[in-house]
């Protein structure tokens, strides 16, 4: 009897040990989420300021995170012009937030830089922002060389491989979903704990998500 319930006891601290490990790991579960926006836009700075930035820390274990500023704009004769929807100074703005977030792979320093760019009326704040997210403000190489032109060339090529309709536009696991976009945008950090919910990732009593 003794063997019997030691072996039961055994049997429940490796499943609590391995569903723990699964915890710890979240790289291998974590939800893609690709943001679609541009440097000026309204929607998009409302979404930054209002759903993106007051929750993103809430979620970084289980989001992978991706941010394109590119939004409803054109590149012609292969990235020598670029058209924006809000002129010429969102087409630096998207360049610029290309450039800074270019220099790391850290998403919060990403997304600590975007969100406080984004909170401004203008482009002038990108080395407030850079610094404050502890990246380089010194975005001048990139800015006038042919890595500048790539990186908008390249969110040129992620957003119109999606055609959206609207911008901003947010992304799950590579798939537009119409529904999960208007919640998005309403409740980002409840849509993504429902399809964390959904997939099994978490619970739905998750401190995550109260």
């Amino acid at each position: 009897m003794y063997f019997k319930n030691s072996t039961i006891f055994l049997c429940v601290m490796m499943m609590s040990t391995i569903s723990l490990a699964l915890m710890e790991n979240p790289d291998k579960e974590k939800l893609n989420v690709l943001i679609l926006y541009e440097s000026l836009c309204p929607d998009s700075k409302q979404f930054m300021q209002n759903q993106l930035g007051p929750n993103y820390e809430n979620l970084k274990d289980f989001i992978d995170i991706k941010l394109v500023p590119f939004g409803k704009s054109n590149s012609y004769d292969n990235g020598s012009q670029f058209f924006c929807q809000h002129g010429p100074r969102e087409c630096l703005g998207n360049r610029q937030q290309s450039c800074t977030l270019h220099q790391t792979h850290d998403q919060l320093e990403q997304v600590k830089f975007a969100v406080c760019q984004m909170a401004k009326f203008d482009t002038s704040s990108t080395k407030e922002c850079s610094e404050s997210a502890g990246l380089s403000s010194d975005i001048n190489e990139c800015m006038n060389s042919e890595t500048g032109t790539f990186l908008q060339l390249e969110a040129e090529r992620i957003t119109h491989s999606y055609a959206p309709s609207f911008i901003p536009t947010i992304i799950y696991n590579g798939v537009f979903d119409q529904q999960l976009q208007d919640n998005s945008l309403r409740d980002f950090r409840g849509t993504v704990c429902y399809i964390l919910q959904k997939r099994g990732n978490i619970s739905f009593h998750s401190e995550v998500c109260q």
